[in-house]
C-alpha cells in the first residue's frame, strides 16, 4: 500500500509540473494576445518573433510574412562579409601578398565606416552588387540564414528586398552563437544605437538593436540583455509604431524579470553619440603592426641622432686642426 501511495505521490507531482510548465507557455501567450488586441495589432500590420537564450522559449506571430525592412536589410550583408573575411575569402593571392580586397576603391573597413556608422545606403549597394544582382544576393544569403527551400522564395523577397521576422531571427542567433564571426559586427552596430524602438522601453538594461522606416513601416531586430538574454523581431505598420515596438520589448523584458526574480531600476540615459574615433575599423583576422611602426621610427631617430653627433665631433676636429695649423705658421 505505501509503495502504491508513493507512486500515485510521483505520478501527481509530474503531472503537476507538466500542467505548470503549459501555464507558463500560455501565459506568455495570453499577454501577447492581449497585448495585440488593445493596439489592434493583426497579421495586416503586425509581425514578431522572440526566443530567449537561456531557456529557447519562443513565440512568433505571422513570422513568415515578406516585409519592408528599411536599412535593416544590411544586417545580413555585413554578417556575410565579416564570416566570409574571417574564413579568408578575401585574403590577398599567394603572387600579391600585399593586395588588398576594395569595393568601388575603399576597403572592406572603409565600406563598414561609412555603411554603418554614416548610414550611407550607396555604399551598402555597392557591397551588396559585388556579390551579384539583386536575385542572386538574395539566394546566397537564403542559404547562409534564409528559412525557405530554394524553390519556393517568393518574388517579394527575390527582387522585392523584403524579408521576414523568421529571416531576422535566424541572422540573430548566428549572430550571438558564433561570436569568432561576428564579434566585431556586433561591436560596431553598438555605437550607433538610437534611442526608439525597442530602446524606448523604460529599463536599464543594455540592448543593441536596429531600426528600420521604409513605407510608413517600422522593423527592429535587437539583442535584448535582460536577466535572460533574449533575442526581438518585429514588423508593424500600426499607427504609432515606435510606441507599439517599446511598448513590446518592455512587456517582454517584464516578462523575464517575473521568472527570473530580478527587476531592473529605471532606465539611465544613453549616450547615442556617433564617434568615428571609437568606431572599430580593424578586420577580424588583421595583424596590429602599429607597435612595429613605432620601433621603426624610434630607431631612425635614433639613427638621425647619432649621425649628426658624429658629424658635429668630426667638424670639431676639423676645427681644432685647422687652430693647431694656423698656430704653427
Amino acid at each position: 500500500m505505501k509503495r502504491f501511495l508513493c507512486l500515485l505521490m510521483c505520478v501527481l507531482l509530474l503531472c503537476s509540473g507538466s500542467f505548470a510548465a503549459e501555464e507558463e507557455e500560455a501565459d506568455l501567450q495570453t499577454q501577447l494576445e492581449t497585448f495585440m488586441q488593445e493596439n489592434n495589432l493583426t497579421d495586416t500590420n503586425f509581425s514578431m518573433s522572440y526566443y530567449n537564450l537561456s531557456t529557447e522559449e519562443a513565440y512568433a506571430f505571422n513570422d513568415t510574412a515578406f516585409l519592408p525592412v528599411g536599412t535593416v536589410w544590411t544586417l545580413p550583408l555585413h554578417m556575410y562579409y565579416y564570416k566570409q573575411e574571417t574564413l579568408g575569402a578575401f585574403d590577398p593571392p599567394a603572387e600579391h601578398p600585399n593586395e588588398v580586397y576594395t569595393i568601388n576603391g575603399l576597403t572592406l573597413e572603409d565600406c563598414r565606416y561609412h555603411s554603418i556608422l554614416r548610414s550611407d545606403n550607396a555604399v551598402s549597394e555597392s557591397m551588396r552588387e559585388q556579390l551579384g544582382t539583386a536575385e542572386e544576393y538574395q539566394r546566397l544569403i537564403n542559404e547562409e540564414f534564409g528559412h525557405l527551400d530554394a524553390n519556393s522564395l517568393p518574388t517579394e523577397y527575390l527582387t522585392g528586398l523584403r524579408y521576414s521576422a523568421a529571416f531576422f531571427m535566424n541572422c540573430l542567433k548566428e549572430l550571438t552563437t558564433h561570436e569568432e564571426y561576428y564579434g566585431t559586427l556586433t561591436k560596431n552596430y553598438s555605437l550607433v544605437q538610437t534611442g526608439n524602438g525597442f530602446a524606448g522601453y523604460g529599463k536599464s538594461y543594455s540592448l543593441v538593436h536596429i531600426l528600420g522606416e521604409e513605407d510608413d513601416s517600422l522593423c527592429d531586430v535587437g539583442i535584448v540583455f535582460a536577466p535572460q538574454t533574449y533575442l526581438l523581431v518585429c514588423f508593424t505598420s500600426a499607427k504609432d509604431g515606435r510606441s507599439i515596438l517599446a511598448q513590446l520589448n518592455a512587456l517582454l523584458c517584464t516578462y523575464v524579470e517575473e521568472h527570473t526574480g530580478v527587476e531592473a531600476t529605471t532606465a539611465t540615459t544613453r549616450d547615442t553619440t556617433r564617434s568615428d574615433s571609437d568606431f572599430i575599423l580593424s578586420s577580424p583576422e588583421r595583424e596590429d603592426h602599429s607597435e612595429l611602426l613605432q620601433w621603426i621610427v624610434y630607431a631612425l631617430g635614433g639613427a638621425i641622432c647619432l649621425a649628426g653627433t658624429v658629424a658635429l665631433v668630426i667638424w670639431l676636429l676639423r676645427r681644432h686642426r685647422e687652430k693647431e695649423k694656423w698656430r704653427d705658421t
